[in-house]
This record gives structure tokens, C-alpha cells and sequence, in this order.
């Protein structure tokens, strides 16, 4: 190839690494040699356009960041009547045994001094019924708190604002890893990509547990998320898939619909202190025991 006294070259830019390429195509011998560097040089930009990823609210890429709010159109205010209208999970023998088996537990009195069969309190003096505890598991819908989105181009995080666990969704094309490298938790492991305007979310690795209406989970259950921003930007439809042939006889389908918090919004603290004797009280007694 000819020498040349191309400077830019020292420049790491983009602009001067097609200029240097274009440079020395031209004046390449033989000339096959400028026709692959040529092709080259096209293949390269090519690929950083496509890497490129477009900004937040683009038609590519949901407005997400900020804080949004569960809402409940159709059941009057109830978190129970809305999940009462979600078409209930079909499930096999095994997952409805451990559902069942749930159940009993659930039934079951946490504390002993639930069951405590003593008189009634005088007026003003509250009964002891939980243990204080203010780790909450967190989890992959939102419940009554709202829930604050932050985006970036490889991550996207969502936080509750109560205890519990954030969610990091890795945005960068990475794989899950191996089941047997992840401890299960509440929120799993979440890789995310944008798809026509939605955020799609796949997750594995969450704790065994239940699912909404009436569904169950292992680390080995994949549930695939799918955010769709409202075209006023104002609400968030998120549908939750959730499919595992040994619990699912078919995907497990329900959408939950939050609305963006107004702006100038910012996230409360949580504050919880297991020491203080007030987080164990209550003024209604616990069930006495016959």
C-alpha cells in the first residue's frame, strides 16, 4: 500500500477512521486491494448503525423512566376484584398438589401469641401480632407502592417503595446463566430488548412460590414481561406470561395497567424499624383460640 501523511488517523473517531479507510482505497495498488477495504469499511459502518441504540421515547424505545402507580379499572378499588377477573392458571397434578399444600401452610398462625387465648385488652393497649419484621420479598409485580423506572442503554431498573429487592433487567444481550449459578429469589434473574416499542423482559430463577390467580413457580418457571407505554404516555400496560410444562397445561396469561405519577413526583422513603414496638401492634385482637 502507498504511504500517506493521513493525520486524522492518530484521531480515534469514527469519522476519521472511514476517512483514513476511504484514503487509502483510493490509492490502494492493487486496486482489488481498495475494493476490500472499501467493503470493509461499509460493513463496519453498517454494524454501528444497527448497534446504535436509539434514545427513551422513540417509536423503538418506551418512555418508561419515572414513577408509575398499580391502578385497579375493574376491580372498584380492590386489588382482590381485579385479580378475581384474571383467567385463573391451568394447572397439572403436581403444581395443584403444591399449590394445595401452600394453602395449608398459609393457613397456619405465624406467631404463637396469635393464638394466645387471653382477655381482651384494655382500651388503648395493642396486641402483638407480627414479629416485627420489615424485610418485605419485593417481586416482579408491582403491589400497592408505586414502583420508579430508571433507564439506561444497558440496564433498566425498577425499584418499589417499600423494603425488598430491586429489579436489574440487563439490556446489553446477555444470556441468563446456568440455574445452578443463581440463588432464587424474588425477583429472579431479568434480561430485557426492545421490541416495536415494548419492553420484553424474560426472567428465570425465582423463588418457588404462588403466582396470581391461582398460579405457582419454581426457579425453572420463565416469565416473559411485555411494557407497553399508552400512546399519551400516561399508562403502563405490562403483560406477565408465565410458562412451565411441569406446572402450566398452557401459558399463564393476565395484564396489570399502572398510571404514570404527575410530574415534579419523587419516590418516598420507606422507614421501618424492627425494634420499635409499634410496628408489632395492632388495636384489633387476633383470632382467640375456643
Amino acid at each position: 500500500m502507498e504511504n500517506s501523511n493521513c493525520k486524522s488517523c492518530e484521531t480515534p473517531s469514527n469519522r476519521a477512521f472511514a476517512f483514513c479507510i476511504l484514503h487509502f482505497a483510493l490509492h490502494a495498488k492493487p486496486p482489488i486491494l481498495g475494493v476490500l477495504l472499501l467493503l470493509t469499511l461499509a460493513t463496519t459502518l453498517a454494524a454501528q448503525r444497527q448497534s446504535a441504540a436509539p434514545a427513551p421515547g422513540t417509536a423503538a424505545v418506551p418512555d418508561l423512566e419515572g414513577g408509575w402507580v398499580r391502578i385497579d379499572i375493574d376491580g372498584s378499588g380492590s386489588f382482590n376484584g381485579l385479580a378475581a377477573k384474571f383467567p385463573r392458571a391451568v394447572l397439572t397434578p403436581a403444581a395443584q398438589a403444591a399449590v394445595a399444600e401452600q394453602g395449608k401452610r398459609a393457613a397456619q398462625p405465624r406467631f404463637d401469641f396469635a393464638r394466645d387465648p387471653s382477655k381482651p385488652r384494655p382500651a388503648g393497649e395493642g396486641y402483638v401480632v407480627t414479629d416485627g419484621n420489615c424485610s418485605l420479598p419485593g417481586g416482579v409485580e408491582p403491589n400497592s407502592a408505586a414502583f420508579h423506572v430508571v433507564q439506561s442503554r444497558d440496564q433498566v431498573l425498577i425499584v418499589r417503595e417499600n423494603p425488598g429487592l430491586p429489579r436489574t433487567i440487563y439490556m446489553d444481550g446477555r444470556a441468563h446463566p446456568d440455574l445452578s449459578r443463581l440463588t432464587p429469589t424474588a425477583v429472579g434473574h431479568s434480561t430485557g430488548r426492545y421490541d416495536a416499542g415494548t419492553l420484553v423482559v424474560e426472567t428465570i430463577g425465582l423463588a418457588q412460590g404462588n403466582v396470581t390467580a391461582g398460579g405457582w413457580r419454581t426457579p425453572e418457571t420463565r416469565l416473559t414481561e411485555r411494557y407497553r407505554v399508552s400512546s399519551d404516555g400516561r399508562r403502563l400496560t405490562t403483560t406477565y406470561t408465565w410458562e412451565d410444562a411441569k406446572i402450566y397445561v398452557k401459558p399463564h396469561t393476565y395484564q396489570i395497567v399502572a398510571e404514570r405519577t404527575p410530574p415534579g413526583s419523587w419516590a418516598f422513603e420507606s422507614w421501618c424499624d424492627s425494634s420499635d414496638p409499634s410496628q408489632r401492634l395492632s388495636i384489633v385482637p387476633p383470632a382467640q383460640k375456643e
